[in-house]
This record gives structure tokens, C-alpha cells and sequence, in this order.
């Protein structure tokens, strides 16, 4: 399995074996990255009324946060390929109530369909996500122009002086995600579509990134 995610696109199957497995406990192991995501909402500077997809979703930590800064009228739109994971995200639902419309799409980004469209686009830790060439161009064709996008997750630093610091990333995100292909720049795919993307803040020396940018005029087709 460790080798297997040296692949050079994600792998969907691997994706879903390795959260099944983890769904469980994953929560337990996302501790340090509380800041961060945390961080990452409130740099999508939401307002009431304001439809949010939060992409990759997993077993849903954010859906509540996004809602009440989206609240009163806003919408919160959870995505998540993993059934195990998005139940949990769903039964976190059921303990909270909002004036948001909160709910989970269990699907791969790449083949989401959902009936609305997005003022705010949050990738939290979504690496597969965004070396995926088709499932960003989904979630762009469901985002309005002007869409604020936030991006937060691991990266590599520049290997000739940060190679013990990568080589840490890499064990760290080997249960993560199924290709370490472009984790030099992992927001880099969006940048064609996002002009102003850029990292706003690192975290655990700088091997952890918040990236900020927005949709441009026109979505792809």
C-alpha cells in the first residue's frame, strides 16, 4: 500500500480502501491541523445568504462552522467520495441545528452534480482533489465567477535544503492521499482559473499552506 502511492495521478479504488479503513478514527488524527482549518474558513470571508461547497469534505469537522457564518439563508454543500466518511459527516448534522441548509453529496468530485452553484469553493486538505484535471474543472463549472477559493493542505518545500522536512511530509501523507505528484505546488492547477491564487500563511515550518485566490470571469466549458 505505502508504495503504491507513489503513483503518478490519484487512485481513486486506494483513496476509498485507505478512508474506509481510517473513517473510524480519523478525527482523532487531525489534531494539528485544527488551526489551519480553522484559518481556512475565515478566509473565505462568507456572508448570510452565501452558498459554500466544501470539497472533499470527509467526515464533515467544518459543515457547522460553515453554516452558522452562512446563516441566515445560506447553503452548505458537503462532497465526499467516501460512504464511511460522509456518514459520519451526516450524523454530525443530525446533533445540530442551523438556519443554514446543510447536506452531504456522496460522490467523486469528478462526477458531483449539484443543483446549486457556489459563491465559495474550500479545499481542505484535498490533494487528490486538485491533481485531478476533471474534477476541477467540475467544481469550477459549478462555481459562480468571482467565487472566493481557499486551498489548505501539505506541500513540499524546495528540496535542496528542505529535504529531512519533505521526507517527513511524505510518511505523514502517505494515508492521505494516493499520489505525491505536484506537492511542490499543489494549488497549482487552479492558477489558469484563479489569476490572484496565492499562499497567504504556512504553518508546521512551512510545510503547511493556505492559499487564497478567485474564480475568474469565465468558468471553463
Amino acid at each position: 500500500m505505502g508504495v503504491r502511492v507513489l503513483r503518478d495521478e490519484p487512485d481513486r479504488a486506494l483513496a476509498l480502501a485507505r478512508y474506509r479503513a481510517m473513517a473510524a478514527g480519523y478525527d482523532a488524527t487531525c489534531a494539528r491541523i485544527k488551526a489551519i482549518r480553522s484559518a481556512a474558513v475565515d478566509a473565505l470571508q462568507l456572508s448570510s445568504g452565501d452558498t459554500v461547497f466544501d470539497v472533499a469534505c470527509g467526515t464533515g469537522p467544518l459543515l457547522m462552522q460553515l453554516a452558522r457564518r452562512v446563516s441566515p439563508g445560506g447553503r452548505v454543500l458537503g462532497i465526499e467520495q467516501s460512504p464511511e466518511m460522509a456518514d459520519i459527516a451526516r450524523s454530525r448534522l443530525d446533533r445540530d441545528d442551523c438556519s443554514a441548509s446543510v447536506s452531504v453529496l456522496v460522490a467523486p468530485v469528478e462526477d458531483a452534480r449539484p443543483d446549486c452553484v457556489a459563491d465559495a469553493l474550500l479545499l481542505s486538505y484535498t490533494h487528490d482533489v486538485l491533481q485531478n484535471p476533471a474534477a476541477v474543472l467540475n467544481l469550477l463549472r459549478h462555481a459562480r465567477p468571482g467565487a472566493r477559493v481557499v486551498i489548505a493542505g501539505m506541500r513540499f518545500l524546495p528540496w535542496w535544503w528542505a529535504a529531512p522536512l519533505n521526507l517527513v511530509v511524505g510518511y505523514r501523507a502517505r494515508r492521505y492521499l494516493s499520489t505525491y505528484r505536484g506537492l511542490r505546488q499543489p494549488w497549482a492547477p487552479l492558477l489558469p482559473h484563479c489569476l490572484d491564487l496565492k499562499v497567504v500563511q504556512t504553518f508546521h515550518a512551512g510545510t503547511s499552506y493556505l492559499a487564497v485566490g478567485t474564480l475568474g470571469a469565465s468558468a471553463p466549458s
